[in-house]
């Protein structure tokens, strides 16, 4: 399966811009190197709300926060710890409960293998 990259919204943006230009879909579909489906779904968004930004996602909230995944394998590799240290260690700092397989999920993300 390939892997999915979200635009940002400055080339969603330009996107627009570019049809607004008169471009059409295909084209701007090259230029972004993605498909011709993504660009439409895109145009038919920006019609129908004035807006282009990624709607929000279904689904359960993350347990951390960017700063807090980014903290997680930076203490891991600044000291050899276990993962149960580590989420003591991120209790004591935040003053909030992850699981240990958060913790290994974060840390795997990161290129590190719990």
């Amino acid at each position: 399966m390939s892997q999915r990259r979200r635009l940002p919204n400055s080339l969603r943006w330009r996107a627009v811009g570019w049809m607004e230009m008169g471009l059409s879909q295909a084209d701007v579909a090259r230029r972004l190197n993605v498909s011709r489906s993504v660009v439409q779904r895109l145009w038919d968004q920006y019609q129908s709300e004035d807006s282009v930004s990624r709607r929000p996602v279904p689904g359960r909230p993350q347990a951390t926060t960017p700063a807090e995944d980014r903290f997680l394998p930076l203490s891991a590799r600044r000291r050899t710890t276990t993962v149960p240290q580590l989420v003591a260690d991120h209790f004591q700092a935040s003053g909030r409960r992850i699981s240990a397989t958060t913790v290994r999920n974060r840390l795997h993300n990161a290129g590190l293998y719990a």
